[in-house]
């Protein structure tokens, strides 16, 4: 990948006895060119590791071993791995996490180019941290500070991390219905046997689903997976 360098002052050099644990999606809320100017001044100080434009090009504005400071405030954090401090309050996620911009607001769609470019960099962060790929280490900003609706809702974290997986883009197929559980079956936060289980159905449930993909992980030969409104899934060959 071609990054290019974007200095910014708004940092804190090393992340005191911390290491990322977390990669935080933003969006930028304008231009790319205007977030290397706005991350440039000290007068803003805020900034993030790493910019990504519709285009897919990459900027970088901190070094992944210093803190920039794009998740400092923390409000209702959703979160599960969000760090207390004791009383209410929180470590400061900056600390133990990178950050990732990317171009456009709320209700822009996110490009083909993003989509790579974000990928990739999630992809090769994580090998360098060893921080898993799944919905609980990749997360929106908004999960930490509920005041912002940062990323917006146009950016699909599901193909996201897919794609960081290295896996082709899922094939959403919308649809709302309701299926029974034929014995226990894992709730997964992806389409694939390797993401943590979120939990345990036991049969003869009810389950109410939004639509399918007809290419998550093959298990026994059928890779179709129905997805919920919570962003949850499970494997198609549990239920009837």
């Amino acid at each position: 990948m071609q990054i290019t360098q974007v200095y910014s002052p708004n940092f804190a050099a090393g992340r005191k006895t911390y290491t990322p644990i977390a990669i935080v999606i933003h969006i930028m809320e304008g231009s790319i060119a205007s977030t290397d100017s706005w991350f440039g001044s000290t007068v803003s100080q805020v900034s993030a590791h790493y910019g990504i434009g519709i285009n897919g090009e990459i900027h970088q504005y901190v070094q992944e071993t210093d803190t920039a400071w794009h998740a400092g405030r923390v409000n209702a954090p959703t979160w599960a791995l969000i760090k207390p401090a004791g009383n209410g309050s929180y470590i400061n996620p900056n600390y133990y996490t990178v950050g990732i911009e990317h171009e456009g607001d709320e209700t822009t769609e996110w490009s083909d180019a993003t989509y790579a470019s974000s990928s990739s960099m999630i992809s090769e962060i994580a090998k360098r941290w060893n921080i898993p790929i799944d919905r609980q280490h990749i997360v929106g900003h908004h999960e930490i500070y509920s005041l912002k609706a940062c990323p917006g809702t146009k950016v699909d974290f599901d193909k996201l991390i897919t794609m960081a997986l290295g896996n082709p883009p899922l094939n959403k197929i919308p649809g709302f219905g309701k299926v029974t559980t034929n014995g226990n079956i894992n709730i997964r936060q992806a389409p694939n046997t390797t993401v943590p289980v979120v939990n345990v159905v036991p049969g003869s449930i009810q389950l109410a689903y939004d639509g399918y993909v007809d290419n998550g992980e093959s298990v026994s030969g059928n890779s179709k997976w129905y997805y919920t409104d919570e962003g949850n899934w499970f494997w198609s060959g549990g239920v009837s």
